[in-house]
C-alpha cells in the first residue's frame, strides 16, 4: 500500500486506527523498510519535511542499534499514527542491557545512537529486560510558521 493509497483510505492527520507493525530480518538491508514505512505515517500525520526527515534518521539509529548490538534474527518496528502524532517502537528479543549504565552523555559504554534519538524526537522510553528491549519514539508534528499579523 502507497502513502497516497493510505492517505485515500484515512484522511489525512486524523491518524489510523491500528499500528503498523513490521518484522524484519536482522540485517541493514532492511533499514529502508523502516524508513519508508515512517515517511508514509510522517506523511499521514501532516509533518513537514522536516519533521518527516529526523523520523527517518530516529528509527534509523533504533533499527541499527538492534543490529550493531544483539544476537536476534529479526525484530519489530511498530508505527501508530494518531491527529500530529507518530509513535515508532522498536523491540527486539536480545539479552537486553542495564540501561542504568546508560548516562544522558554518550561515553565508553556507548550510548551515541541513544543519544541522537533523543535529539531527533520529543520523548523517548526506553526499557531493557532479559528478554528484550524496547525503545519507543514519540514525536510530535511541527507546527507551521504562522504567518506575521498586519
Amino acid at each position: 500500500m502507497t502513502c497516497e493509497t493510505m492517505g485515500n483510505r484515512q484522511r489525512k492527520g486524523s491518524g489510523i486506527p491500528e499500528p503498523i507493525v513490521l518484522e524484519l530480518p536482522s540485517s541493514s538491508e532492511y533499514l529502508l523498510l523502516a524508513r519508508l514505512v515512517v515517511s508514509c505515517a510522517g506523511q499521514l500525520a501532516e509533518f513537514e519535511p522536516e519533521d518527516v526527515y529526523d523520523l527517518k534518521l530516529a528509527v534509523t539509529e533504533a533499527a541499527t542499534n538492534v543490529i550493531r548490538h544483539t544476537t536476534v534474527g529479526s525484530f519489530q518496528v511498530e508505527y501508530k499514527v494518531l491527529p500530529g502524532t507518530v509513535e515508532i517502537t522498536v523491540v527486539d528479543r536480545g539479552g537486553g542491557f542495564d540501561v542504568g549504565k546508560l548516562t544522558e552523555e554518550p561515553g565508553e559504554h556507548g550510548g551515541f545512537g541513544l543519544a541522537v534519538i533523543r535529539s531527533l524526537v520529543d520523548e523517548v522510553v526506553l526499557n531493557s529486560s532479559t528478554e528484550g528491549t524496547r525503545l519507543k519514539m514519540i514525536r510530535r508534528a511541527t507546527l507551521p510558521d504562522s504567518p506575521p499579523e498586519i
